[in-house]
């Protein structure tokens, strides 16, 4: 059982492991289970991930354990005797595994807060006395109440640039989470969505791949190939998207606002983005003179190189170790 190891082998000695279970209701675009990969393959530690649900909607992404499909003696096991630590994510009390088998006592835990704060709130969880750990995005102006800034994990040893064949024209790739959502899930749809098709089907200047709804995989796959990726432009901030064709060598068209550049450089202590700037305003422009300068190729370079200084898995890995060790 995975309960009877207390030590693990490391380098030259042996070192106290900890057990930390992460708790949520969704998904939440494979956020967890990418912390949890990140844990077991760089340190000593040992993570799982319960995540209620296996889809929302049409999207599917990598799971670890799914809780509406375990009895409630093996949630019990997993929340109450297996872990140290408890990361839930988004909501505490309210996830549904907690109403199946409760909160612990005197157990350590951290709040990971992945969403706005105008769509939930979340009052329970700044009154949980609980820590905040707040992902380094837009989201962190709107909680003055976080301990802890955390990277969104994107492994670059496990996404990596792959061969394009050269092409007279760009591919490119667009994957809003849904078109009918809010400015922070539809990734500025409205205003991308109708530019790229035109684009494509009028001018012919473009090869455009909407992405929309496929499980994870394939979801990866598309943008692998792409020459340039779009991530969104409206809220100043950025998604695992961008992270995604960043990690991948595609030039990535984000709109960084001057608080969330501030985030980015105090949490890597870089200098520079990677991003290739641009807003909903001057979309059209900014998009137009990137492809008739054929430089994408170029900023696609610089960003796999700023991913493999300022993301490295060690750097993520770390952030939340020291995080773990700070409850």
């Amino acid at each position: 059982m995975l309960d009877s190891i207390s030590t693990k082998t490391f380098g030259n000695g042996l070192f106290k492991m900890t057990k930390i279970l992460h708790l949520s209701d969704t998904t939440l675009s494979g956020s967890p289970i990418r912390i949890c990969n990140l844990i077991n393959s760089q340190s000593v530690h040992q993570a799982r991930h319960i995540v209620w649900k296996r889809r929302v909607f049409e999207r599917v992404f990598p799971v670890d354990m799914v809780g509406e499909e375990m009895t409630n003696e093996e949630l019990y096991y997993w929340v109450h005797e297996w872990a140290d630590v408890l990361h839930f994510h988004n909501r505490w009390k309210r996830q549904e595994i907690i109403k199946k088998v409760g909160l612990p006592k005197r157990k350590k835990g951290v709040i990971q807060i992945h969403s706005p704060r105008f769509e939930e709130g979340h009052q329970e969880e700044v009154d949980s006395g609980l820590p905040l750990a707040i992902i380094a995005q837009y989201h962190v102006r709107e909680w003055p109440e976080l301990r802890y800034i955390v990277p969104n994990v994107v492994d670059i040893n496990q996404v990596k640039p792959v061969f394009k064949p050269s092409r007279n024209i760009p591919l490119v790739c667009y994957a809003p989470s849904s078109p009918n959502g809010r400015g922070w899930n539809n990734k500025s749809y409205n205003t991308v969505h109708p530019i790229l098709k035109k684009l494509q089907m009028i001018e012919g200047k473009i090869l455009y791949d909407r992405v929309i709804s496929k499980p994870f995989d394939e979801c990866m796959a598309h943008k692998m190939v792409a020459d340039i990726g779009i991530d969104e432009v409206s809220t100043g901030s950025y998604h695992l998207s961008s992270l995604e064709y960043l990690a991948m060598g595609v030039c990535t068209i984000g709109k960084i606002d001057p608080l969330c550049e501030k985030v980015i450089k105090d949490l890597t202590g870089c200098k520079t983005l990677p991003w290739y700037q641009s807003s909903e305003e001057t979309f059209s422009t900014d998009f137009n003179r990137l492809v008739a300068s054929h430089e994408y190729k170029k900023h696609g370079d610089l960003a796999r190189a700023w991913m493999e200084k300022f993301w490295t898995a060690r750097f993520l890995c770390d952030k939340y170790i020291n995080m773990y060790k700070d409850l």
